[in-house]
């Protein structure tokens, strides 16, 4: 994208990613196959043949051992070829880190750093010509630089409504990723989106896990809040932005209130646009790369919330 480097905070990764890929497409266009050492047998041959022709009485020249040809050099790899393989090693890279940090729920500043290298040159090597229209699909989140439960498009409407602001809205988040909650795995278990871009739909589920101040000796309260959205590729753009639009949220699964909660469905959309004024509150989700495998998305003013995203399943053997 014409625009990402302008976008991101970390130009200098993307530099290096730049240079790189600069230096492997002149390197394979320079390498040429170097000849054969040695003259070829005609050439040798040649003064023989004459000094023969000149004295009849010399011994004939002994027979010229024959010369394989030369095994042809293969091409070089395309610089297509290249990009694919250094796009594997820094999803292989990546998917790492993120492990390691819990979805980078443990990241430190330095590991955050990091990971965001990895992304920029991730994204610089974006194989999708138009990545948000190919994000339909289950995806699980592996990664985010922020809360993980902030994967929901219902956040993403919500901090552009909230008064104070996206800084507002960050405080109120870290207070929801605070609240009680026992053992070392946190208050969210698996979180996913389902896009269907022909039904302009995405879904979002987020497992968790709140108020066990026993130490897992009560079940405290549990559920899936599924939150859903219109969704749509933003027209005239790079064909790499998602206008979300929230529209409903409500809680499946919960282990109090059972039944009852699940027939409760709270009208996101109605209570955004009350707020204002009645216009619809759409988020801007920027897809940075996408795969048959993975997906990068940045939501925010400054678009410095990066959610990653593995297709479901997709690396399980």
């Amino acid at each position: 994208m014409a625009s990402l480097a302008s976008q991101l905070a970390v130009p200098a990764a993307a530099r290096v990613a730049r240079a790189r890929r600069a230096a492997r497409v002149v390197s394979t266009r320079s390498r040429v196959v170097a000849p054969a050492s040695g003259t070829s047998p005609e050439t040798d041959s040649a003064p023989t043949v004459a000094a023969s022709a000149a004295s009849p009485t010399a011994s004939p020249p002994p027979a010229a051992s024959p010369v394989a040809p030369p095994s042809p050099s293969p091409p070089p790899p395309a610089a297509e070829d290249y990009d694919a393989l250094e796009r594997q090693a820094l999803v292989r890279r990546l998917l790492g880190l993120a492990a390691a940090t819990s979805r980078g729920q443990q990241a430190d500043r330095d590991s955050r750093a990091v990971i965001e290298d990895v992304l920029v040159e991730l994204e610089f090597l974006n194989p999708t010509t138009e990545p948000a229209r190919a994000v339909d699909g289950e995806w699980c989140l592996v990664y985010a630089n922020v809360e993980a439960f902030r994967s929901s498009p219902f956040f993403w409407g919500f901090q552009k409504i909230v008064p104070g602001g996206e800084d507002l809205a960050k405080r109120l988040f870290e207070f929801t990723a605070g609240l009680p909650v026992a053992g070392t795995r946190g208050p969210f278990g698996q979180i996913q989106q389902t896009f269907s871009l022909e039904s302009n739909e995405l879904v979002s589920e987020v497992e968790m896990k709140i108020f066990d101040p026993f130490f897992a000796v009560l079940d405290g309260i549990s559920g899936t809040v599924v939150s859903t959205a219109n969704v749509k590729v933003k027209q005239g753009g790079d064909g790499d932005t998602l206008l979300v639009a929230p529209r409903t949220t409500r809680v499946r699964n919960a282990n109090v209130g059972g039944v009852l909660l699940d027939q409760i469905v709270v009208p996101t959309s109605d209570l955004m646009s009350g707020v204002v004024d009645g216009g619809a509150v759409e988020a801007e989700a920027v897809v940075t790369y996408v795969d048959d495998t993975l997906r990068v998305t940045r939501v925010g003013e400054n678009l410095d919330q990066v959610f990653v995203y593995t297709r479901k399943n997709a690396f399980e053997m």
